[in-house]
């Protein structure tokens, strides 16, 4: 069978996923070996694909107000150290560093709402 190749996802500690669409217009999904018979409906196929952004910038993953910056420019941070606090909804979310490194820039002020996907702070 003719396959399109639509994606596929491999992460040893979880699972492997591979979705293609054969000639007939329907699709596959193949979970761990196993294939399932689907029809993906059309606001799936017309989604923006995934970009993986640079490690070393810091972006909002949900909209929110700045409550709190933790760390300054030029500061030494570990891999997972809280870098700030943004409320969201009532909860507030600590944003970590994704990776060892030097602090660059911060782009955010306390008291700053910023929308999902905002440069927030910047790794070197």
């Amino acid at each position: 069978m003719d396959a399109e190749d639509l994606g596929q996802i491999d992460d040893p500690d979880k699972l492997s996923a591979d979705l293609a669409r054969p000639t007939d217009a329907r699709d596959n999904l193949c979970v761990d070996g196993t294939t399932y018979r689907t029809q993906l409906p059309p606001k799936f196929r017309r989604r923006k694909p995934y970009v993986l952004h640079d490690q070393r910038e810091v972006r909002a993953r949900i909209p929110g107000t700045i409550v709190r910056l933790l760390v300054r420019p030029g500061q030494e941070v570990e891999r997972g150290r809280q870098l700030l606090i943004v409320e969201a909804m009532k909860m507030q979310n600590a944003l970590l560093a994704p990776c060892a490194g030097r602090v660059k820039a911060i782009h955010v002020e306390v008291g700053q709402r910023v929308p999902k996907g905002t440069l927030l702070a910047e790794l070197q």
